[in-house]
C-alpha cells in the first residue's frame, strides 16, 4: 500500500463530487463553503469533539448519523457555529435541509460541518444564496477546492489517498483535513472527511474508523486546547463493487489498515502545519507499564509550554522532559533514560524510557513560538 499525497484526494473514490465557493463568511473573500456528495448512498459514521460545549453542527451530525448512512456534507469555514444557542442549531439545520431539497434528498441524508470563531452567529443568508451554485456545479475534481475552502489558520491544504485490493476490485479510500491550531486529542481542532468506495458493513466501517481515530488523530498535541467542532467523518458508497467487509473477515484488517494510514499521514500533515511551527517533534515513550500510561505520559511531555519552548531555543534541557514525565502520574523508575536527537533542523525525535513494562506510544506535536502567540493574540 502506497500514500498518495495528491489534490483532489477525497473525489479519488467512485461516485464522489465537491464543489466550493466564497459565499463572503471568511472577510477575506476566500472559498469558505463547500458541499462534498456521494452519487449514491453511503454506509457513513463518524467521531466527534468530548468538548462539553460541541458546536451545533456536531450536534446535528450526531442526529442524523443515527440513521447509519448520508450522502452529503456542507462544510464552512469562518464561522465555528459554536456556543450560539437555538439560532445556530436552527442555522445548521436550515443548512442541511437546503442542500437536501437541491440534492433531492432527505434531511438526515445531509450532514454539516463547520471551523472558525466560536460565538459568532452563523450568517445563513449568505449559505442560502450560495448552497443552488455548490449543487449545480458539483465536480469529480472538485475535491481539492473543497481542502482549500476548510482552512482557517491553515497554510496549506492537507490531502491524501491510497489504493487497496480487496478480492479482485480495486478499493480507494482518500481524504482531505484542516487544523493549524487549538490541537488536542479527542479530539482536535480539525475537520477530516474520508471517502471511499468500498462496500462494506456499517459496524466493521465504525470500528475501522475508531481504532484509525485513537492511533492518529488522538495521537497529535499542538496547543493541548480541545476544540468544539471536531468532526472526523467517513463515507463508504460501494462502487468498487468489492465483496462486502465484514468484522470477521480478513479484508477487514487490510481496510482498517489502510484507513489508519490514511488517519495517520493526515494527522501529521496537521502537526506539520501547526501555528508558527519551526520544529516537528515525535516523542515516544516506552517501557511503560502498558500502551495507555505511555500515551499519558508522551501526551504530557507534548503539552508542556517549557518543553516546547525549549524545543524552540533547541535547547537541550531535559529536565523539562523529567518534570513533563514525573507530573504525569504514570509508574516510573528512577533510572528514567532519555534521548533526544540533534535539535538543529525541524525534525525531533524524543525517546523516553520508563524502565517499568512493554507499554509504549508516539505522540506527535510542535514546539512553541512567538509566531503562535502572535497568530492567536490577533484571531477574531
Amino acid at each position: 500500500m502506497k500514500l498518495i499525497y495528491s489534490k483532489n484526494a477525497v473525489c479519488i473514490a467512485k461516485g464522489f463530487k465537491a464543489a466550493a465557493v466564497a459565499s463572503g463568511l471568511k472577510k477575506s473573500g476566500k472559498l469558505d463553503l463547500a458541499l462534498l456528495y456521494s452519487q449514491s448512498p453511503t454506509v457513513a459514521c463518524g467521531v466527534f469533539t468530548k468538548n462539553k460545549f460541541p458546536a451545533a453542527p456536531v450536534l446535528i451530525c450526531r442526529k442524523h448519523l443515527k440513521a447509519k448512512q448520508t450522502r452529503a456534507i456542507v462544510v464552512n469555514s469562518g464561522n465555528a457555529n459554536c456556543f450560539t444557542g437555538k439560532e445556530g442549531l436552527k442555522a445548521g439545520f436550515k443548512t442541511a435541509d437546503k442542500a437536501a431539497s437541491l440534492l433531492g434528498l432527505k434531511i438526515t441524508d445531509v450532514l454539516v460541518a463547520s471551523t472558525g470563531i466560536i460565538g459568532k452567529q452563523m450568517d445563513f443568508a449568505k449559505i442560502n444564496t450560495a448552497l443552488a451554485g455548490l449543487a449545480a456545479n458539483l465536480d469529480a475534481g472538485g475535491g481539492s477546492r473543497l481542502a482549500r475552502a476548510i482552512m482557517t489558520t491553515d497554510t496549506t491544504s492537507k490531502e491524501v489517498y491510497t489504493t487497496i485490493n480487496i478480492g479482485s476490485k480495486k478499493v480507494t479510500l482518500g481524504g482531505c483535513a484542516k487544523g493549524a491550531g487549538m490541537i488536542a486529542p479527542d479530539m482536535a481542532t480539525m475537520l477530516c472527511f474520508i471517502t471511499t468506495d468500498a462496500s462494506i458493513t456499517y459496524p466493521a466501517l465504525q470500528r475501522a474508523l475508531k481504532e484509525a481515530v485513537e492511533s492518529s488523530f488522538n495521537l497529535i498535541s499542538i496547543d493541548g486546547c480541545m476544540s468544539t467542532n471536531d468532526s472526523v467523518i467517513v463515507l463508504a458508497n460501494g462502487l468498487a463493487r468489492n465483496e462486502m467487509i465484514r468484522l470477521s473477515d480478513s479484508s477487514f484488517t487490510k481496510f482498517a489498515s489502510a484507513l489508519k494510514e490514511i488517519c495517520l499521514a493526515l494527522a501529521k500533515m496537521v502537526v506539520m502545519d501547526a501555528e508558527g511551527i519551526s520544529k516537528f517533534i515525535a516523542i515516544s515513550v516506552a517501557g511503560a507499564k502498558d500502551n495507555a500510561q505511555a500515551k499519558k505520559c508522551a501526551l504530557q511531555i507534548a503539552n508542556s509550554n517549557l518543553f516546547k519552548a525549549a524545543m524552540y531555543g533547541e535547547n537541550p534541557n531535559f529536565g523539562r522532559i523529567v518534570a513533563a514525565v514525573g507530573a504525569s502520574g504514570v509508574k516510573v523508575k528512577a533510572g528514567l533514560k532519555i534521548k533526544c536527537s540533534p535539535l538543529k533542523g525541524k525534525n525531533i525525535k524524543v525517546m523516553v524510557d520508563l524502565m517499568v513494562g512493554k507499554g509504549k506510544a508516539t505522540v506527535y506535536t510542535s514546539d512553541l513560538t512567538p509566531e503562535y502567540v502572535r497568530i492567536n493574540a490577533e484571531y477574531n
